[in-house]
C-alpha cells in the first residue's frame, strides 16, 4: 500500500494512527514526522506561487 494513502486513511478516520504506525512500519515519532512532512506538502501544493520580474 502507498504511503500516501495510508496516511490519507488515517486523515480520513479509517484507521488509528496505530494501525497506520503499523502499516508503514514507523514508531510514534516517525510518524509524527510523516504527517508532519504530509501536511506541508499538502498545503504548499494548493498555494500556487507566481512570480513576476520586475524589469
Amino acid at each position: 500500500m502507498d504511503k500516501q494513502q495510508v496516511i490519507e486513511a488515517y486523515r480520513r478516520g479509517l484507521i488509528t494512527l496505530q494501525e497506520c504506525g503499523q502499516i508503514l512500519g514507523a514508531e510514534k515519532t516517525q510518524l509524527d514526522d510523516l504527517l508532519r512532512a504530509d501536511h506541508l506538502r499538502r498545503s504548499l501544493s494548493s498555494k500556487p506561487v507566481f512570480i513576476a520580474d520586475h524589469y
